[in-house]
């Protein structure tokens, strides 16, 4: 990620205002029981139940150009990036660069939409209806970047990062047809300016450093598996360890050198893991598909957010656990969207989402 200039320690106080608003704005997300009801509900009903809820605003701005599937996308999408400029607006410039930092995670998510798009050559308008603007970069110029002759123009262009980050990826690219490198690239550059950026936070923003630390933990699994189904050797697996300086990149680091999944999964059920692994192996092995694992980590991480919610209520923590919260609904949103759509049955449905 660029840096920006930042003092050597920040120093968040004490801001009732911001955290109250934001209390209120999480009361507007969505209750497991609402959910329920929009799985049982038929595409028009679900259109009418968001219409009438807080993404009403967004779905009426958007309603004179779009309409279906698209328009309440794009709705979903613009309430996101809403929201978190809402919290920037209301909170004091320290609590805002706080905030900032932790939405860029918004802005490598949209990158990767896009060169995920470029690579399969996917149609424009399935590409910026899955951009969400929700993190530094403008709508205009992510849509800028989509005009781009290729991905290393895109990797130039968009600034994310030191583009010699992306050598290796582009080199893979070429070589073997593949992005996973360039994406992991990616993940890595924000996640070390992340903890890095965690450093200087007073002793307040402890719970949220240990919270960056089991998130980059998850998804140092997630690609741990993901790479060992794909016969990744074990020193390829270990560059693509995102490291957090913590006693767990010498346990991740330490799996990447067993021999297969079955290896793994044992050597996971002896940590906090052991039930978001199982279910997720299990279902590996009967359709050789990781989501139900990603799924399940995405769970995880959701509980360690309620705890950024309920444990701190008069924190920065409050603040970072609902952008959490509400980046899960959006995503939940778009899950039981795109099922109607496509008729997938209720119980499937269910089991992507994070409740």
């Amino acid at each position: 990620m660029q840096k920006l200039e930042q003092p050597r320690q920040l120093k968040l106080g004490f801001y009732p205002y911001t955290y109250v608003r934001t209390a209120v704005m999480k009361s507007l997300l969505f209750k497991k029981d609402d959910y329920h009801k929009m799985l049982k509900m038929g595409f028009s009903e679900i259109a009418k139940f968001l219409q009438d809820s807080s993404y009403k605003k967004e779905i009426n701005e958007l309603a004179g150009e779009y309409s279906g599937a698209d328009l309440l996308e794009l709705a979903l999408n613009k309430s996101l990036a809403e929201s978190f400029k809402k919290l920037i607006k209301i909170s004091p410039y320290e609590l805002g660069l706080l905030i900032r930092e932790y939405a860029k995670r918004k802005d490598i998510e949209d990158i990767k939409t896009i060169l995920r798009g470029r690579f399969t050559n996917a149609n424009e308008k399935l590409i910026l209806n899955s951009i969400t603007a929700a993190g530094a970069l403008s709508h205009d110029f992510l849509m800028s970047l989509l005009k781009k002759e290729s991905i290393e123009d895109i990797l130039k262009s968009s600034r994310i990062a030191d583009f010699g980050l992306f050598s290796n990826g582009l080199k893979d690219l070429k070589e073997k047809n593949s992005l996973i490198t360039i994406e992991n690239a990616l993940d890595k550059s924000y996640y070390t300016h992340l903890m890095q950026f965690s450093e200087i936070l007073p002793k307040e923003g402890a719970l949220f450093r240990n919270f960056l630390l089991r998130e980059a933990e998850a998804l140092n699994i997630l690609t741990l598996l993901r790479l060992k189904k794909a016969k990744f050797g074990k020193e390829t697996i270990k560059d693509f360890i995102i490291k957090s300086g913590s006693l767990s990149d010498s346990k991740i680091t330490a799996l990447a050198g067993l021999e297969d999944l079955g290896e793994i999964s044992r050597a996971l059920e002896k940590t906090e893991y052991r039930n978001v692994i199982s279910k997720g192996i299990e279902d590996f092995k009967k359709s050789g598909s990781l989501i139900m694992l990603e799924t399940e980590l995405y769970k995880h991480l959701l509980k360690q957010s309620i705890l950024l919610l309920h444990q701190h209520p008069l924190s920065v923590d409050v603040i970072l656990g609902y952008m959490f919260a509400k980046d899960i609904e959006v995503r939940n949103l778009k899950i039981i969207i795109k099922g109607k759509q496509l008729g997938l049955s209720e119980e499937f449905m269910e089991s992507q989402l994070v409740l």
